[in-house]
């Protein structure tokens, strides 16, 4: 891995656990949980799969879009299915990311669809997409009235 994107992806791996870490903190009928005029908890577990998805292609193939969707139906339900599913799809950012050389991210940027961003700046956003996430996380525990765990509400709270 390039020095460059060793030093963003560190950062990133601070970000990540959280996302377990909201997973520990809720039980299975947990998912189902849906105020009204807002999505359920379990929709907003799969968006970020989602996004995360849409990342993962364009650090794979320096081409970005968000149409990827969930196609497991038991991952609404599930959060050994959530888990193992962003899991891998750590897994799979990393390896991406470690196969980029120097040149590629100085020189490669990541089309998203009528504008391109560095790659470099691509893990950025995609760091900002987490912090999204975990917002709208910390706002469903607190509107079930449970306990935010301690790791998001010390970045979000």
């Amino acid at each position: 891995m390039n020095k460059t994107m060793e030093r963003q992806f560190k950062l990133l791996k601070l970000y990540l656990p959280m996302r377990g870490h909201i997973l520990d903190a809720l039980k299975d009928e947990d998912l189902s949980f849906q105020p009204k005029n807002l999505p359920s908890f379990s929709d907003i577990l799969i968006q970020i799969g989602e996004w995360q998805g849409g990342y993962l292609d364009g650090f794979r193939n320096f081409s970005q879009d968000f149409s990827y969707r969930n196609e497991d139906p038991e991952r609404a339900t599930s959060l050994a299915k959530l888990r193992s599913w962003y899991e891998g799809m750590d897994e799979e950012i990393e390896a991406a990311i470690e196969m980029m050389s120097d040149e590629d991210v100085e020189n490669r940027g990541i089309d998203r669809g009528g504008w391109e961003a560095s790659v470099e700046w691509n893990l950025r956003i995609w760091q900002e997409c987490l912090v999204i996430f975990y917002t709208k996380a910390l706002v469903s525990f607190k509107l079930m009235g449970k306990e935010v765990p301690e790791s998001v509400a010390q970045w979000i709270e």
